[in-house]
């Protein structure tokens, strides 16, 4: 369930500010997937006289890489997978960007000692 402001509260949100309140609601309640991760491709050699890569045209793949209790982690996504993994990585980073916007609001508040 939402927080709820006293009304004093809200009218002190400026209209950026509950803009961006807004739109981060939408992008959540959207019900998509969501992902903390990045995205990486890799490129190799398999070590096969007779295959493509051994003539210089590499097997890529593609790695969803994280970071969990200060461990790197990993993990191959397969080809079918790609573009809905893609998609979870993308709203995550709409979050992410979203939630620094209104911190940014809220750090120059601080800075400027208003409420």
């Amino acid at each position: 369930m939402p927080a709820k402001f006293p009304k004093s509260h809200r009218t002190k949100i400026s209209a950026a500010e509950r803009q961006l309140r807004s739109r981060l609601t939408r992008v959540i309640n959207q019900g998509g997937g969501l992902i903390r991760a990045t995205l990486s491709m890799r490129e190799k050699v398999c070590g096969k006289p007779n295959c493509k890569c051994a003539q210089g045209e590499k097997h890529v793949a593609l790695y969803l890489v994280s970071k969990q209790d200060n461990k790197v982690r990993q993990l191959f996504v397969p080809a079918p997978h790609e573009t809905r993994v893609r998609a979870w990585v993308k709203e995550y980073q709409r979050i992410q960007d979203l939630v620094a916007k209104i911190s940014e609001i809220y750090w120059e508040k601080t800075r400027k000692r208003r409420d």
